[in-house]
């Protein structure tokens, strides 16, 4: 009997872990390095400009005025709209511009999906978010003083622009970034990337005077080499807050299984 009541403990700690562990909304991942991406489960990470690096697409980027990402839910069966995160816009280094740009980032959370029966909308956030199509939403990230990008940045060897979306929501499905724009002050398109970092529309730095291959210059731009650790960018702490998620969300009962879409 008392075995019995070890292996009834042991099957429901391995149940509320694996709960825990699926209980955390996580974004499609991509192989890309194109643009010095990096988009992990955590976090979807470009960089257009970065000199050390070998990335520079000759962007008018202290005229950015907003940034929007389209997200989608990539396992529709299973969404409930608790998608959540921050969209970071990052310059430096710090020897430029304040401390607190070099990680500047604005909240979003929630869906409001009639369709879907859905309003997970946090009124305090500093993004809501705006449906597009089915499962698939826009999240613009207004650039003001908190989070400009700075001039002195263009003209520094050392300077860096980088943009993010982090996710650390609770959804049981996984969120895809399905596109990313960079748009100037008066909302006209500066940059135009799909998923996987590539530039779709916008403007690339000027082609080397011995590339008669306009195209070839583009694609050598588009598909940059892969990025190394990126030391710009600070611990954000985005494990650890979503697997606090997890566990408030199985603390809560969090029995979603149960409620997968038809």
């Amino acid at each position: 009997m008392k075995f019995a009541k070890v292996l009834s403990v042991a099957a429901a700690v391995a149940t509320t872990a694996a709960l825990a562990a699926t209980a955390s909304a996580e974004l499609v991942t991509s192989s890309s390095t194109a643009n010095g991406l990096t988009a992990g489960t955590g976090m979807w990470l470009i960089k257009p400009f970065c000199p050390a690096e070998g990335h520079d697409l000759g962007l008018d980027l202290v005229n950015a005025g907003s940034l929007v990402f389209t997200i989608k839910a990539a396992e529709p069966e299973w969404f409930e709209g608790q998608t959540g995160g921050g969209v970071v816009v990052s310059c430096g280094p710090t020897t430029i511009t304040p401390a607190d740009h070099n990680w500047a980032s604005k909240s979003f959370w929630g869906v409001v999906d009639e369709d879907l029966e859905l309003d997970t909308h946090d009124a305090n956030a500093d993004i809501q978010s705006v449906k597009v199509g089915d499962y698939t939403y826009e999240l613009t990230c207004p650039i003001d003083d908190s989070n400009c990008v700075y001039e002195e940045v263009l003209g520094s060897e050392d300077g860096y622009i980088q943009f993010a979306l982090q996710e650390w929501g609770s959804d049981m499905s996984a969120i895809e970034v399905v596109s990313f724009e960079i748009k100037d002050k008066s909302g006209n398109t500066m940059a135009l990337f799909d998923g996987d970092g590539n530039l779709v529309t916008g403007t690339t730095a000027p082609a080397d005077d011995t590339a008669a291959d306009d195209t070839a210059a583009a694609d050598d731009t588009a598909t940059t080499t892969t990025t190394t650790t990126d030391k710009t960018s600070p611990d954000t702490g985005v494990e650890g807050i979503a697997a606090v998620a997890g566990l408030a969300a199985v603390a809560a009962g969090a029995v979603v299984i149960s409620r997968k879409r038809k």
